[in-house]
């Protein structure tokens, strides 16, 4: 049975998300989750903590989990750039998840608030291709050392043939190639970024500014795409080890650590993720798969530094993603209805709680049992959630956005 000191640990929300913020007391990275993307009420209250945050708290970075490469649009947009929010909201972030009228609210509120950058976390074109990483790339080298140039090139040849509009169609592009041509494109990316380490204090004399530092953040992007497929393959074919890498995760949290070097160690930066990749813990989203998160890389570089904040609830409707050649990425979102609540889980925990932020430290400091699994999308994952999250934020229905279709 759950411990009753969970229950005991929570504050009531309404419409203050004090109960929320003061929980963070002097951390200086904070991750608010979502049990599933595209959900209105999540989208909503982490708009409503972000102000707080930036209001009261000094917070000053928002890190997303979508491109990195792409996330420059929106950085440029927030500051004063061209376009609409709808258009800079859908070529700004990977995944679809600009879609969502919730996002679209809160890059209005940060752009007349003025004073928070913004960065994507992720990997380039929803984890599909390496190519708009390797342009940015491309464009560098060529005005710092275009005697590099030819390693990008051969870069950008190597992994065009399975380079995708996202991580739905590239994993089959990829299968089609030869073991020679995948390996290739594995040799070109790792030539391409043990160049540009070796060369950095170089290219730092040469270019007196960020854009070394942010340069190979792309390279490394790209090799981590060419990395994920891997993961991928070895995962659909059964060869994938017990313990698993990945690829999206370590470089999400190696964007974070490089925000922090960007902009120094006493900047305070809010992240918005899924619950599996902040937690504190490892991840396991599917029976034979289980890998570190990003969140486990953050807590064990920054310790008490970072906060990881879940979100969740118990009842109503989540969204899922189905195989589309039609849609614009590849697959299309569709919403559906939650299944009963899983025993064990910390949703039948909390069960009848109503609108409510629980301490988890509380509990792990007491040493009690917790609950051994929560929801993620129409699943429950196990983990023990006590261990995984620092707080936990419990609503009792969830539901799809409203640009989500009915079918």
């Amino acid at each position: 049975m759950p411990s009753m000191a969970l229950l005991g640990a929570r504050s009531r929300l309404s419409g203050d998300v004090c109960p929320i913020t003061d929980l963070v007391g002097d951390a200086r990275i904070v991750a608010i989750g979502e049990n599933n993307h595209h959900i209105r009420e999540f989208g909503e209250l982490r708009a409503r903590v972000l102000r707080r945050l930036v209001e009261d708290h000094g917070f000053t970075v928002l890190g997303f989990e979508s491109g990195f490469a792409e996330g420059d649009l929106v950085q440029r947009w927030l500051h004063g750039g061209p376009g609409g929010v709808a258009e800079i909201a859908r070529d700004g972030f990977t995944f679809t998840l600009g879609d969502a009228p919730e996002i679209h609210e809160m890059l209005t509120w940060l752009r007349a608030h003025g004073g928070v950058d913004y960065s994507g976390l992720d990997l380039p074109s929803s984890g599909g291709s390496p190519l708009p990483a390797l342009r940015f790339v491309q464009e560098y080298l060529r005005e710092v050392d275009p005697d590099l140039l030819p390693l990008v090139e051969a870069a950008i040849s190597a992994t065009e043939p399975y380079a995708g509009v996202s991580n739905a169609v590239s994993p089959g592009r990829y299968a089609a190639m030869t073991i020679s041509a995948r390996d290739a494109a594995t040799t070109a990316l790792t030539t391409l970024v043990a160049y540009l380490r070796a060369l950095a204090p170089v290219h730092r004399q040469r270019d007196e500014g960020p854009r070394q530092t942010i340069a190979e953040h792309h390279a490394i992007g790209a090799f981590r795409i060419d990395a994920h497929l891997r993961e991928l393959t070895a995962m659909a074919s059964g060869t994938a080890p017990s313990l698993q890498s990945s690829s999206r995760d370590t470089y999400m949290a190696a964007t974070v650590k490089l925000l922090r070097r960007l902009h120094g160690d006493g900047v305070k930066i809010v992240l918005m993720v899924h619950n599996g990749h902040l937690q504190r813990s490892l991840f396991s989203p599917a029976p034979g798969m289980t890998f570190p998160p990003a969140g486990m890389h953050l807590a064990e570089e920054f310790g008490d530094e970072y906060f990881a904040l879940g979100l969740t609830a118990g009842a109503g409707t989540t969204t899922g993603l189905a195989p589309d050649d039609s849609e614009r990425l590849g697959f299309r979102v569709f919403r559906q209805e939650l299944p009963p609540l899983a025993e064990g889980s910390v949703e039948a925990a909390l069960e009848g709680a109503g609108s409510c932020v629980v301490d988890l430290r509380q509990d792990r400091a007491s040493g009690e049992p917790g609950p051994s699994s929560i929801r993620h999308a129409h699943m429950f994952t196990p983990v023990d959630v006590v261990q995984a999250f620092d707080a936990l934020v419990y609503l009792p229905t969830m539901s799809a956005s409203s640009h989500v279709p009915t079918a």
